[in-house]
């Protein structure tokens, strides 16, 4: 088996080795530290076998460089048989499984997967098939954009990519599609930006704040969302953070041309539906320190940065956000959270400008430029509505 083994020296490296076990091939690989692994593959220890050999040992080295060890590699490649046509991957057959895990999971309901997810699906497998045929994960997502369209910057043309990008990581992490099919991690260049800037962005409301937290399958996720909405926080401040009797104490300083904020103790304001929930969470973070947050969170530098990609790849999230963009065509954003603190503090906790401003940590001007600016619907009917019935009371008064 002399042919064997140096077909796959040529092929994968030095370090990768075969030899008969049990009238199978055991591939071997054995790392820069000395450890080695190996993976008892179906193949049987025959030289008809060299070809079948050369291409799993390639996709095992392959998905090694995604961070998979070659046990767990093989595994995912013989898990995707059944997608797999002639060596290439069948996309239909991904989304299939794509589909069965996201309702089995119950990360998406069957009413959101049709109305929302579906769509997006098609159009990703019409893409695969069309002539000329993308060949990579950035070029499928660039002929969804050629073929549909969108404003650039629009809430649907960034939905579509991110759905489609699901999609995409999901053949390549779990059916074992090639690498070339992982979509970009960024996709700012493909959604593009709206003309004029950037679209108007609102607070979260607080019945929002509620299914969020409900759908969150994470339970450090759960306690770091819970954290960004009761105390008002930016993203980065999760990192900054720790319980000072019934107050959050935030040692975060944030610098400007104008200078420096100061740290500073916040009072948390519960989410109508949800009270207590500020003084559980104090609990817990008191209990189990950092470790109730999930590692990105409690990073000083990334925090903001993670908090965003979790909530951007949260299927509840994007119904949030699509939702929002129907009602108000204005942008939901992880900032919404911090932007929801500030509207409860008024509509609900009837505190002034000022107080506000120094409980979430920055002037009164600030505070009055940024969030003295939210006209959308909901918030005029509410306001509509405790106009005519403080009218109605009035009215009701002998004179």
């Amino acid at each position: 088996m002399k042919t064997l083994r140096t077909g796959l020296n040529g092929q994968n490296g030095e370090g990768w080795t075969v030899r008969e076990i049990r009238g199978h091939i055991q591939l071997s690989v054995r790392f820069d530290d000395g450890a080695r692994s190996t993976v008892v593959t179906a193949l049987p220890w025959a030289g008809t076998s060299q070809a079948a050999l050369l291409t799993t040992a390639a996709r095992i080295k392959e998905l090694m460089t995604q961070g998979h060890g070659p046990r767990e590699a093989y595994e995912l490649l013989t898990a995707g048989e059944g997608v797999q046509e002639a060596g290439t991957i069948s996309w239909p057959a991904v989304a299939e499984r794509f589909q069965a895990k996201k309702l089995g999971s119950g990360e998406v309901k069957e009413r959101t997967w049709r109305r929302m997810y579906a769509p997006v699906v098609a159009q990703v497998l019409t893409a695969m098939a069309a002539k000329p045929r993308p060949t990579t994960g950035k070029q499928l997502l660039q002929a969804l954009v050629d073929a549909h369209g969108g404003a650039p910057g629009s809430r649907g043309r960034q939905t579509r990519l991110q759905y489609a990008s699901q999609l995409l990581r999901f053949g390549v992490e779990d059916c074992a599609a090639d690498g070339r099919w992982m979509p970009p991690a960024d996709l700012t260049d493909l959604v593009g930006k709206k003309a004029g800037g950037k679209a108007p962005t609102v607070p979260i409301k607080d019945h929002q704040v509620a299914r969020l937290l409900e759908a969150i399958p994470n339970q450090q996720w759960r306690t770091a969302v819970g954290l960004v909405a009761c105390f008002g926080l930016r993203g980065v401040e999760l990192g900054y953070i720790q319980p000072k009797g019934p107050l959050l104490h935030c040692s975060y300083q944030k610098r400007t041309s104008r200078g420096s904020t100061k740290p500073r103790d916040i009072v948390g304001l519960d989410p109508v539906g949800l009270e207590g929930l500020s003084a559980d969470l104090l609990a817990l973070l008191a209990e189990q320190g950092a470790e109730a947050l999930p590692p990105g969170a409690r990073s000083k530098q990334g925090a903001g940065d993670a908090l965003h990609q979790y909530l951007e790849r949260l299927p509840i999230w994007g119904e949030l956000v699509a939702e929002t963009a129907e009602l108000n065509d204005q942008a939901l954003v992880p900032y919404s959270l911090r932007h929801g603190y500030a509207l409860r503090a008024h509509e609900v906790y009837s505190h002034s400008p000022r107080v506000a401003a120094a409980l979430m940590g920055h002037s009164l001007q600030t505070h009055s430029a940024v969030y003295g600016a939210w006209t959308d619907s909901e918030v005029i009917a509410g306001a509509l509505a405790r106009t005519l019935a403080a009218t109605a009371a009035r009215q009701l008064q002998p004179a």
